[in-house]
């Protein structure tokens, strides 16, 4: 009986007792000393939390009616890592192929970083008009011509030719000597999503003229009008 009384009042004495980590003295039930102290629970890790997406981010950690630690659905963030309104400085004339093939040059590029995996979008316009092949008069011979923007996804740097994105194309003719003039304007979109790292946007144009005859040879002016280009890229965390 003296054992069981003995044992029972130890156990009392162990429950009531302040724990310390780190210090002789705690002062409360569970007392961590120490200026680089941490705590870690595994339920909260990046393998076992799916409200923790892990890399070099934090998450808040709420307490729930239990009394549990929890963290909650993150909402979401939006940052504005591009925009830029009439990014080419100067217009640029792009001629079809001779006999009015295809033909397509780089208008402008504009590079970002991400410092955590992000939906991206990315939207951009491009005002353009439409001239004679050589750039000296609008053309009014009554033929079908193309023109197309779309951009590339890079490195920082160089693009990845290997797929494009926002491609967008109109198509224009004229009969009326100088009467249909001024700019038309291409438009895209693409959400794409990144993981961290440096990433460029590569715009481009292109002209067609159905690849037939010189005669349907023309060129277009790219840019160079102020309000007819912009840039924009956003992130959703």
């Amino acid at each position: 009986m003296k054992r069981l009384i003995l044992t029972f009042l130890m156990a009392t004495a162990v429950s009531n007792a302040q724990v310390g980590i780190g210090t002789t003295n705690p002062q409360q039930e569970l007392h961590i000393a120490g200026t680089n102290s941490t705590i870690r629970v595994e339920g909260l890790n990046a393998t076992n939390n799916p409200n923790n997406t892990g890399g070099t981010d934090t998450f808040p950690v709420h307490v729930d009616a239990n009394g549990d630690f929890v963290i909650p659905n993150a909402p979401s963030t939006v940052e504005q890592l591009v925009n830029v309104f009439d990014p080419m400085p100067s217009v640029i004339n792009l001629q079809t192929q001779a006999n009015s093939g295809y033909n397509s040059i780089e208008l402008y590029n504009r590079s970002f970083t991400l410092t955590k995996t992000a939906l991206v979008i990315i939207n951009y316009t491009q005002g353009y008009d439409v001239q004679s092949y050589n750039n000296t008069t609008y053309v009014s011979d009554s033929r079908a011509k193309m023109i197309q923007s779309w951009f590339y996804l890079g490195d920082g740097t160089t693009p990845d030719f290997t797929k494009l994105y926002g491609n967008y194309g109109q198509s224009y003719t004229n009969t009326n000597g100088n009467t249909a003039t001024g700019y038309m304007y291409n438009s895209g979109t693409a959400s794409i999503l990144l993981t961290p790292g440096t990433y460029s946007i590569h715009v481009y144009g292109g002209v067609f003229g159905g690849s037939f005859t010189a005669a349907a040879a023309f060129s277009s002016n790219f840019g160079g009008s102020v309000g007819t280009d912009f840039l924009t890229v956003y992130a959703i965390y």
